[in-house]
């Protein structure tokens, strides 16, 4: 009976294991698992009915006491261990000590991410294991913490020959993205990539960016230094229709228009154009105006009206010196509060600027945006080729070189049913942002810094795409250590000779005094 009470434990515990192992690697074999168990259970219930008085026994013995201490104390250590790994499974947080924060996602992704108006899938083909595919997942694991509307999904072309061509999909890499009626595919998967792939499948409508042409303004078209062809690339990666407008031949501002913007006429804006534009904000229209120092647009009345005042003067900032720049070219790194410059950190570094100050007017609201640092001046006298403050003519700093005009208007619907509440009443307004420069944005500057930054979140807060808006996607910057000869002989030294003899004369020091005992 001992023997056969041995035997069936012994029994158990194998039959057990292999169950146990068949139903892990073998799912499908689920009778054989079952089966299996069974037979343990049955084992394991004779072993303890024929060896009963002897495990009673062990139990009571004073090693069985501190065994199942052991086993108590290891099992509240294992269920510590459990209980903050589920903490740190549901509160993930990753650290990125990158200059950059190159592996973390940008405000202006994780904003638009959160609020993803409907379910997107991303079909990503990558062959198996490879570095590609590793990074990628590095990426989108990002996205996936910040929604639950992405379905992702891994197609290793070798493996799938007839869904990659389904999707025509022709190089690895290739990610597709579908959400409703909207496909597009893209083969480069960056953060900026993705995220503007992301806007496109998801925007029921391309908002239309104008820009106006006929006066010398900067052109969209214009790929030299002073073209503003980066920024209609930028624009359009962020989802918007971007075309050329002359409205002298127009006559009219198309009714599509989110946003019209005029970057640095050189030549003065006719009466009608004048008329054309005002009836544009007059009518709920935003518009984006850069007017340079010195410029003939003949805009200062206008933008009188609207509470808005063009200076006749450049600002000169000392400080920009130190920035490795031009003292005609003052450094803004500190903001007014507003959603366009909402945790914007960067500086924007402007080229020969005017002073903008807002002027009180009726039925207008004002704000200045931008202000220079409090050693800058307006200065009035600079076509003397030297330029010097003078209290008595020049305007001390912080310069205000930027403001935003708000003109709430009233809706037919509203005048219409004037007891709707008002929360319920649509606001319509007029919006005009004014500049006293436009280089800061055209091919040569709009890299520098926030410049870039700047001019993209002004569009998309004047076209009212406030998902837009933050700091875009920095690039992985590529800081090599420069050793000096000195350094590399001090290392040398340390490394080869003084720390590997130290541990040697440890040893040879050991050694001998073991010796002699």
């Amino acid at each position: 009976m001992k023997k056969l009470g041995a035997m069936t434990g012994w029994l158990a515990l194998t039959t057990g294991f292999i169950a146990l192992f068949v139903y892990i690697v073998l799912p499908d074999l689920k009778s054989v698992s079952t089966s299996l168990a069974v037979v343990c259970l049955i084992n394991g219930i004779f072993f303890v009915i024929a060896e009963g008085p002897r495990i009673r026994q062990s139990l009571s013995s004073r090693s069985a006491l501190y065994g199942a201490n052991t086993l108590i104390l290891t099992t509240v250590f294992l269920g510590i261990l459990i209980f903050v790994n589920l903490l740190a499974f549901r509160h993930k947080h990753g650290f990125d000590f990158t200059e950059g924060g190159y592996f973390t996602l940008a405000p202006q992704t994780k904003k638009f991410i959160s609020n993803l108006p409907r379910e997107v899938k991303l079909t990503a083909f990558f062959q198996t294991d490879s570095p590609e595919k590793i990074a990628f997942a590095n990426l989108i694991a990002g996205y996936l913490e910040e929604t639950n509307k992405i379905e992702l999904q891994y197609v290793d072309p070798d493996k799938s020959p007839s869904v990659t061509k389904q999707y025509g999909v022709t190089t690895y890499g290739t990610v597709a993205l579908e959400s409703g009626t909207k496909e597009t595919k893209i083969q480069n998967a960056t953060e900026e990539n993705i995220t503007n792939a992301l806007l496109k499948v998801t925007r029921d409508e391309q908002k239309v960016i104008y820009f106006l042409e006929g006066h010398g303004e900067s052109k969209t078209g214009n790929t030299e230094n002073e073209g503003y062809s980066t920024a209609k690339t930028n624009l359009e990666q962020d989802g918007f229709v971007v075309k050329p407008l002359l409205l002298l031949q127009s006559g009219e501002i198309p009714k599509d228009a989110s946003v019209l913007v005029i970057p640095g006429p050189k030549k003065p804006l006719q009466d009608e154009e004048k008329e054309v534009i005002a009836s544009y904000l007059n009518s709920g229209g935003s518009v984006f105006m850069l007017i340079d120092p010195k410029s003939s647009s003949n805009m200062e009345a206008f933008l009188k009206e609207w509470g808005i005042e063009l200076g006749e003067d450049i600002v000169i900032d000392p400080m920009s010196k130190l920035f490795g720049g031009d003292f005609a070219a003052p450094v803004v790194n500190q903001y007014t509060v507003h959603e366009i410059t909402s945790d914007f950190a960067l500086a924007t570094i402007f080229p020969i600027i005017r002073s903008v100050r807002e002027i009180p007017v009726a039925g207008i609201t004002t704000a200045e945006l931008l202000k220079t640092g409090a050693n800058s001046w307006a200065e009035s006298n600079f076509d003397s080729g030297t330029v010097q403050y003078d209290k008595d003519k020049d305007v001390k700093g912080p310069i205000s070189v930027s403001v935003i005009a708000t003109k709430i208007l009233e809706d037919k619907a509203i005048s219409e049913n004037p007891e709707k509440p008002k929360s319920e009443k649509p606001s319509l307004k007029a919006t005009l942002l004014v500049v006293g420069d436009s280089d800061f944005s055209n091919n040569r500057y709009t890299s520098f810094s926030g410049n870039g930054d700047f001019f993209l979140n002004a569009i998309s807060w004047l076209a009212e795409e406030e998902n837009l808006i933050s700091i875009r996607p920095k690039e992985r910057k590529n800081t090599p250590i420069q050793m000096t000869q000195s350094w590399g002989y001090a290392i040398f030294i340390m490394g080869i000779i003084v720390f590997p003899g130290l541990i040697a004369t440890m040893g040879i020091r050991t050694w001998w005094r073991r010796r002699r005992l």
